[in-house]
This record gives structure tokens, C-alpha cells and sequence, in this order.
């Protein structure tokens, strides 16, 4: 059996990005910037625009126009990464209009933060 105790590294475009962290992406001459959450095996998780839903999504989607890639927030833990995963599950068809890409990282990080905050069980969360 294989327990996995801290969360694999990899290099993204110069980064050292870990599954769990929020990306964010400019394109070169733009200043919005699409952020979303990395999953392993160059998954991602995110709202491509209007008239989409969060969903899960590949990393190829988001780099394939080129731009500028910055760590938005790193993930802190292994526990940080289930419980991040398991609030973006519980988003999954939610659609852009009602929350854009930065929006529903933010409730990510934020909703994942306080359940580590208020020492909450992820079995809880995923209900």
C-alpha cells in the first residue's frame, strides 16, 4: 500500500508548482488574468469564460495561448490539497456567470482555509 505523506513537486514553466496551488495565466498583452486550480497529471479545475461551468479541465486549455503563469496560492499541505479538491467538487457545474474563474478560486482557498481554521472533518465537506 502506498500512503502518500506530502505532495508530489513539478516544475511549470519555471515554477515549482505542486497539485492543490492556484495558478493564475495573462496573456501576453491583456490584464485579466484566469486563474485555476492544479490538479495532478496536468489536470486543472476551472471556468473557461462565458457560457461555461466550473469543471475539471487539462492544463493544455489554459497554456495553449501563451502568457505569463504566477502562483496565486500555494496550497500548505497535503490535508489543504483534499480539502481544496473536495470544495471545487462540490462547485463543479456551477456556471460562470453566477462565478467567474477568479471567483470560484477564491471560495477554494478561502472555504478550504477556514476548514483548517475551525478544524473541520474533509468527510464533513465532501457531504
Amino acid at each position: 500500500m502506498i500512503v502518500l505523506t506530502e505532495l508530489p513537486r513539478y516544475e511549470l514553466a519555471g515554477l515549482v508548482v505542486r497539485p492543490g496551488d492556484i495558478i493564475g495565466r495573462t496573456k501576453f498583452g491583456s490584464i485579466i488574468e484566469h486563474t485555476f486550480l492544479l490538479r495532478s497529471s496536468n489536470g486543472i479545475a476551472h471556468t473557461a469564460g462565458p457560457g461555461d461551468a466550473f469543471r475539471p479541465g487539462w492544463l493544455d486549455e489554459v497554456l495553449k495561448d501563451g502568457g505569463v503563469l504566477q502562483i496565486v496560492d500555494a496550497t500548505g499541505s497535503l490535508r489543504e490539497t483534499r480539502l481544496r479538491f473536495a470544495y471545487a467538487n462540490q462547485i463543479v457545474g456551477v456556471l460562470w456567470w453566477d462565478m467567474n474563474c477568479r471567483q470560484a478560486t477564491n471560495f477554494i482557498a478561502k472555504a478550504s482555509r477556514n476548514a483548517l481554521v475551525h478544524g473541520m472533518a474533509l468527510h464533513s465537506v465532501a457531504a
